[in-house]
């Protein structure tokens, strides 16, 4: 699924670490910067232009730790 807000997008995935279906699965959210769009899916596999915002197990959000190192 993809939205346009990054709020939308940790709704999204933390109704869908609640389905039984996805119980115990992490629920990552990724932005993309070409389309400026989130992307929520159980997929963790990342390309170069997009980045890790966080993910969701069991409702419970996690956001992911960013590296100091890396200049923007």
């Amino acid at each position: 699924m993809k939205t346009k807000s990054r709020t939308e997008a940790k709704k999204l995935a933390k109704a869908y670490s609640y389905n039984k279906e996805y119980a115990d699965v992490p629920v990552y959210i990724i932005y993309c910067n070409r389309s400026e769009k989130y992307y929520v899916d159980t997929n963790s596999l990342i390309q170069s232009w997009e980045r890790l915002i966080g993910y969701c197990i069991n409702g419970v959000f996690t956001p992911e730790k960013q590296n100091n190192n890396i200049k923007k």
